[in-house]
């Protein structure tokens, strides 16, 4: 007996190879998205509009705004970036769960469907 390497069975072996690839991909995903969850990364640094507003109303002789309403809209602009951050960060570990968890759930049907294709042996 010996192996039979034709077109077909070419074909089922590269199919099931680049499943497997998706699947570890996938995996991959799903561990990077794991530790994102338990180790978040640091707060992001505030977004460059507020120092711009910063750095246009510092000088208060300048500024036709006075002093406690230029503090306070500052504060407001970094609580509502640092929550828009957050929520971000989030919304990005949920579309790589999901992402992780579509390339298993597609990959691995296909990938048994096509291995059990696969014509092992040529008889004599």
């Amino acid at each position: 007996m010996r192996l039979k390497w034709g077109v077909d069975q070419l074909y089922f072996y590269l199919v099931c190879f680049v499943m497997l690839i998706t699947m570890i991909i996938g995996i991959t995903s799903l561990v990077q998205a794991g530790i994102n969850i338990v180790l978040p990364l640091p707060d992001a640094p505030t977004s460059k509009y507020i120092y711009e507003f910063e750095r246009q109303n510092t000088d208060t002789d300048k500024s036709q705004l006075p002093a406690d309403i230029i503090e306070r809209e500052i504060n407001e602009q970094k609580e509502f970036s640092k929550i828009n951050e957050q929520t971000n960060q989030t919304n990005r570990i949920i579309l790589q769960l999901l992402r992780g968890l579509a390339q298993i759930l597609i990959a691995f049907p296909v990938y048994l469907y096509h291995w059990r294709k696969i014509p092992l042996l040529e008889t004599p």
